[in-house]
């Protein structure tokens, strides 16, 4: 029927926006006549017709592949990046610049068509999950559980877990150790010397994670001390802490954690 688009219905991941890719692309309806959207409750739009994507790791696995053959390093880089944003335009910006990419004669010439709206958006929203992931790289507060786990507790904007677990398993590589993404019930666990998983936290016994080891109780003690005794009160300056240090970051940062965060 004319007029309709079809929206394909992803899930909020990586392997569900690829999945979505293909399985638009695999319709034939025609790129005017789809669009991907991440699964929201959101109200129905009038003259369109939508298709739940159920994701598929082979599907996902095969985009993946052809767009870093054809689009190159660069591209699957910023897609990757762009795909963990919290923004609800990603999925179809994605496709845009996929279907673009690969209609190049020189996919990797993709990354500089900055004028087409969705490489724009791509370009943008990997920049703003990049930057929160490497400012948490190195906000990011481990404390030492009795169970001698590292345990490291976040609330990013976007979904980061799958940039900070390979950097902190590089640096922290013989540690037990987990990042939890609160706000998503999601973690990042590491087991020493061993790789790395993202799991969903359904089985996480929250109050064990408040019985720190007695060694990481007097580390956090010497280093809110440390941390209050260097400041200097005449030069404190909070708009430029708060430009180096915004307040969302500190809520699991100890030398901050007698004022709920707040302190400048």
């Amino acid at each position: 029927m004319d007029g309709i688009i079809t929206v394909f219905v992803c899930e909020d991941s990586l392997d569900g926006i690829f999945t979505g890719v293909y399985d638009a692309w695999d319709s034939r309806l025609g790129h005017k006549n789809v669009r991907l959207e991440i699964c929201q409750e959101e109200e129905l739009e009038l003259f369109c017709q939508y298709r739940p994507v159920e994701t598929d790791r082979e599907k996902a696995e095969k985009v993946f592949r052809t767009i870093e053959r054809r689009m190159g390093e660069g591209a699957i880089t910023h897609i990757c990046q762009a795909a963990a944003s919290a923004d609800g335009r990603k999925a179809d910006a994605i496709y845009r610049m996929v279907v673009l990419g690969l209609s190049l004669e020189r996919g990797s010439e993709v990354v500089n068509c900055l004028t087409y709206g969705p490489v724009s958006t791509v370009m943008d929203l990997s920049q703003k999950a990049w930057h929160e992931a490497h400012k948490l790289m190195g906000f990011l507060r481990f404390s030492e559980l009795q169970s001698g786990v590292l345990y490291g507790p976040v609330r990013p904007v976007h979904q980061v877990l799958s940039f900070l677990a390979p950097y902190f398993a590089d640096r922290l590589r013989h540690e037990n150790w987990l990042i939890h993404d609160v706000g998503r019930e999601e973690m990042a666990v590491h087991r020493a010397d061993m790789g790395w998983i993202l799991v969903r936290d359904e089985a996480l016994d929250a109050e064990r994670l408040k019985w720190v080891s007695e060694k990481e109780a007097r580390f956090q003690e010497l280093w809110k001390c440390f941390h209050k005794t260097i400041a200097v009160e005449e030069r404190i300056n909070r708009s430029l802490q708060r430009q180096m240090l915004s307040l969302r970051f500190r809520s699991f940062m100890p030398e901050f954690a007698d004022d709920g965060g707040r302190r400048t």
